[in-house]
């Protein structure tokens, strides 16, 4: 009841997905979010990049790459400290998923995309890290990594892919949410 009962609340809210990003044969996740804000093109950008600091730029690693208010353009980058649930390779695969944020601004809507999630595993371990590259968007497409069965990489892949969803939507979710605070009275 409660899963219904968020999902009809934030429908209005704007649209989350997760969206395939043709690399060949492959599938790379990434998330988008278009929100819909009744205000000009330069008091928006004024409140994504103020969002900005309260969301994705208290992650770790965080920073701003571009920041161009004139074409209303905001890029940079982060990352998910990770650490499995999984005891296979646990040490070995224990890192980081780093990711670009691109926030494109119109007058009336602020477009976000997350792209490039990157997994490198700890390279500090006795028998080197466990690094799964670009999370893709099924576990089909999860190769074999040297250390690690097949089942265990697509378990892996799955727990990761599982992490990065709930945080980056919690950050989108957020980051609407303080956008929409500011053009409150």
């Amino acid at each position: 009841m409660r899963s219904v009962l968020c999902l009809v609340l934030l429908m209005p809210c704007g649209v989350v997905t997760a969206q395939a990003q043709d690399q060949g044969n492959v599938t790379a996740l990434s998330f988008s979010r278009s929100m819909s804000i009744p205000l000009n093109g330069v008091k928006l950008y004024d409140g994504a990049l103020e969002a900005w600091t309260w969301t994705f730029g208290k992650e770790p690693g965080a920073k701003v790459e571009q920041a161009d208010r004139s074409a209303g353009l905001l890029n940079g980058s982060a990352r998910l400290n990770f650490r499995s649930k999984m005891l296979n390779g646990r040490e070995e695969s224990m890192g980081t998923i780093s990711y670009r944020i691109h926030i494109q601004i119109t007058p009336g809507e602020c477009r976000v995309v997350v792209s490039d999630l990157t997994h490198t595993g700890n390279r500090n371990t006795a028998r080197g890290g466990i690094h799964l590259g670009q999370l893709r968007r099924t576990d089909g497409d999860v190769r074999p990594k040297v250390g690690m069965s097949h089942s265990a990489a697509v378990d892996l892949h799955r727990e990761m892919r599982m992490a990065i969803n709930e945080r980056i939507t919690s950050l989108l979710q957020t980051m609407e949410a303080r956008i929409r605070a500011q053009m409150e009275p």
